[in-house]
């Protein structure tokens, strides 16, 4: 679902030097058709007023592309304003933005001296002098904002490898330390034809599925691992996860690998937990503990008895996975939001 991330149709973006290789072919390749009664003076003149016209006029293109294209920020659903603060930072974005296409009326500026200049002159050398001064100038202009450009093309790369989510969607996410099976549910539970795309974030992945529950798409997102630490202390993949929580989820499917196999004792996981539940208390929360063929018989016994309310699965085979996900959708309450849409369809027809 790439289509849906706002970042993945910003078309390509050339950096300073690319725009000004650009700009000078096609403003060469222009020959122009003039009356063989003109002096060759004016068809010079003629010649070198269009070059200058067009090297601008495909510098202005290119800067205004790359500033246009790009979405705004302030237009954005939260989730990916913050996920665009967390990876790229959004000042820094608007200000390159903004400097790149400040470069548009001093270009102008630029131009418009130049073309006045190839008016007045009375050689073939001052045409051409004027000329090439003009886009001389024009291509300084563009190498000294050549690296908030550059920032714009990274930033870009960067954004469009975003998960494309509808983010009013009803909406699981998946929660927990990284390797208790968070993906591997999100996999199991996915259709038969998934919707399911890989993100790198760093060494991590970010998988999104759908769920077809009657005639409703539910989507569920697997977040990167959370750890056990403060705010403060989570690197970006880690903010990433909570800004999924925050944003997405209509329900939170909270896993816990009892057994331990996945690095992280249980005591550190409950933790993770509560700091979960005290940051999202108004979510819907269903916990999970995976892995419970694997798990010594004593671990499982004193995980059941701290969450006695706990579903219990093993993900990689689909062991309870069906009661888990019925469970889950129906906290998204999708009943109301048929009927919902049904008032509205109903409103249209009166």
């Amino acid at each position: 679902m790439r289509r849906l991330n706002p970042f993945a149709n910003i078309p390509t973006i050339m950096s300073a030097e690319e725009i000004i290789e650009f700009a000078h072919n096609r403003s060469t390749r222009i020959s122009m058709k003039s009356s063989l009664r003109m002096k060759k003076l004016e068809r010079t003149r003629i010649r070198e007023i269009t070059r200058l016209q067009e090297f601008s006029k495909q510098v202005k293109l290119k800067l205004s592309e790359a500033v246009e294209e790009f979405p705004s920020i302030e237009r954005l659903h939260p989730f990916y304003v913050e996920l665009s603060e967390i990876l790229v930072g959004n000042d820094k974005l608007k200000q390159s933005l903004g400097a790149v296409y400040n470069c548009i009326p001093t270009i102008d500026d630029i131009t418009d001296k130049h073309l006045q200049a190839i008016k007045l002159a009375g050689e073939f050398k001052q045409m051409k002098k004027s000329r090439s001064a003009a886009k001389g100038r024009i291509s300084s202009l563009l190498r000294a904002t050549a690296k908030n450009v550059d920032f714009i093309i990274e930033a870009k790369k960067t954004l469009s490898k975003l998960p494309g989510i509808a983010p009013n969607s009803p909406t699981i996410v998946c929660a927990g330390f990284p390797n208790v099976g968070k993906s591997t549910l999100v996999k199991a539970v996915s259709t038969a034809e998934p919707d399911i795309a890989y993100y790198p974030f760093t060494t991590r992945k970010v998988i999104i599925g759908h769920l077809r529950v009657d005639n409703h798409s539910v989507q569920i997102v697997d977040t990167p691992g959370i750890l056990d630490r403060p705010m403060a202390q989570r690197n970006e993949i880690e903010r990433e996860a909570i800004a999924a929580l925050k944003y997405l989820a209509h329900v939170i499917i909270f896993m816990i690998d009892p057994s331990e196999a996945c690095g992280w004792n249980f005591d550190q996981q409950l933790n993770l937990l509560a700091e979960v539940q005290k940051m999202f208390p108004m979510n819907p929360l269903l916990i999970v503990l995976n892995k419970v063929d694997i798990t010594q018989p004593e671990m499982l016994a004193a995980a059941r008895k701290r969450l006695p309310e706990s579903h219990e699965i093993v993900a990689v085979e689909g062991v309870g996975v069906e009661k888990l996900m019925r469970d889950a959708v129906e906290e998204v309450d999708l009943t109301p939001l048929q009927e919902t849409v049904d008032d509205y369809l109903a409103s249209l027809q009166k």
